[in-house]
């Protein structure tokens, strides 16, 4: 478990941005038409890919917020997920 102090301290903004950088990583090797998003998959193609330590509940309301300003549909589960289609990728923007 990593300790609050090595975390790292990113405005909002940036966090939005990270996740979107990983939600186009995780696209690269995807071969259906249809990707399940969540916190965790994100938080572990950040820390693998980016070298970036974020806390997963800040990745999650940064995806919550992207998800409900692109109207992507959530998934009926305990861990919040999302439903992103290929052809909605290009189309995906960050919340001011």
């Amino acid at each position: 478990m990593i300790e609050n102090s090595q975390y790292e301290n990113v405005p909002k903004e940036k966090v939005s941005e990270f996740v979107l950088r990983a939600i186009g990583m995780l696209m690269e090797g995807q071969v259906s038409e249809t990707i399940i998003l969540s916190s965790h998959k994100i938080n572990s193609i950040l820390q693998e890919k980016l070298g970036k330590s974020l806390k997963v509940d800040r990745i999650g309301r940064a995806l919550a917020r992207i998800a409900r300003k692109n109207e992507l549909k959530k998934m009926s589960t305990r861990v919040p997920k999302y439903i992103l289609k290929k052809s909605q990728f290009n189309k995906l923007s960050v919340p001011e």
